[in-house]
């Protein structure tokens, strides 16, 4: 009984189709690579390895050592290196396998210097803007935090800053008793 719901529970899955959070392999290539690395930039996700595009199950041929060679292969080719876990299943007396992907904290990863973002049910490459601020959200920074040491005040237009000063303490209701420059360094 528990296995027959397992299936019944793999097959609706699979007749969802792919989505921001599923992918459907027929075999082991670098797409499934790149699939990997776009859900561990993304929120994570599971690619069904024997399963063509449109959901139907087509089965893969593995031997005893498949599993793990595909976990190697992608932890090789990944950076920094993803391990994932691989689950095999049967559905319609096929072989199908499951690679499930976590969120990774630290992001962006990449595959072969290129990095993959899992938008709704493909894989973007993102872009150098996507790349950066990925980075800063893993390591909890932003470009405020960044020095510009090319540019000073002078640099600044004072009356846009004091426009700007002055908008803000119209919608806050706040008054600033700093001169322009004090606040510039506190903010």
């Amino acid at each position: 009984m528990q296995n027959s719901k397992k299936m019944n529970t793999l097959a609706q899955q699979l007749s969802q189709g792919e989505d921001g959070f599923q992918e459907f392999k027929v075999s082991f290539q670098k797409e499934v690579i790149e699939s990997v690395v776009a859900f561990a930039n993304a929120k994570g996700g599971k690619i069904y390895l024997g399963v063509d595009n449109s959901g139907t199950v087509v089965g893969i041929d593995i031997g005893s050592e498949t599993e793990q060679q595909y976990i190697n292969n992608i932890k090789q080719n990944t950076q920094p290196s993803i391990i994932v876990d691989i689950d095999k299943e049967k559905l319609d007396d096929k072989i199908i396998l499951i690679v499930s992907v976590q969120e990774q904290p630290i992001k962006p990863i990449a595959y072969k210097h290129r990095y993959y973002k899992r938008i709704k049910n493909s894989n973007h490459l993102m872009s150098l803007d996507e790349i950066a601020n990925e980075h800063l959200k893993s390591i909890n920074a932003s470009w405020d935090y960044s020095v510009d040491t090319r540019h000073d005040f002078t640099d600044i237009s004072i009356d846009k800053a004091t426009q700007l000063v002055n908008n803000i303490e119209k919608k806050k209701k706040k008054k600033f008793n700093d001169d322009i420059y004090t606040i510039l360094r506190k903010y």
